[in-house]
C-alpha cells in the first residue's frame, strides 16, 4: 500500500481488504489510517464523502482520519455537532497523538479528528 505523507514511514502496515491500513505496532489498538487512494469510496467531484455511521471508533469513542490533504473530506450525518475546534494536547486510547488536529464531537459522543478541516453535511434523508 502506498504511504501518505501523514503515515509513519518506519513501521510496517497490515492491510485490510477495505484498503484501510493498520500500523503493526498499533494493530491490537485498532488504529485505522484512511488511505483515500486505495479505497473505493464515494467521491462527489473532488470531495470524499463518508457516512458518520460507517466510521468505527476506538474504545474511547474517537476516530482519527488521515487523508490526502488535497482532497476535501465531508462527513454526512443527521447528528448535530456539539463541539469543534483544534485539539489541545491529547492522545487517544489507541495511542494516536491528535494534538493540533481539527476535531468534531457529535451528539452520540463520537469525536472525529482530522489534520484538515472537515465539512459536516446534514443528512436530511436519515431516518
Amino acid at each position: 500500500m502506498s504511504s501518505s505523507g501523514n503515515q509513519r514511514d518506519t513501521v510496517g502496515e497490515l492491510e485490510s481488504p477495505l484498503g484501510l491500513s493498520v500500523p503493526e505496532e498499533s494493530a491490537a489498538a485498532e488504529v485505522l489510517i484512511l488511505d483515500t487512494g486505495a479505497l473505493d469510496i464515494p467521491v462527489a467531484g473532488e470531495t470524499v464523502l463518508l457516512e458518520l455511521a460507517d466510521l468505527l471508533p476506538e474504545a474511547s469513542g474517537e476516530v482519527v482520519l488521515f487523508a490526502d490533504d488535497t482532497l476535501p473530506l465531508n462527513i454526512v450525518t443527521d447528528l448535530p455537532v456539539t463541539d469543534a475546534g483544534i485539539a489541545e494536547a491529547h492522545v487517544t486510547a489507541a495511542g494516536v497523538d491528535v494534538t493540533g488536529l481539527h476535531f468534531y464531537s457529535f451528539e452520540s459522543g463520537l469525536t472525529v479528528y482530522s489534520p484538515t478541516d472537515v465539512l459536516i453535511v446534514a443528512d436530511t434523508g436519515a431516518t
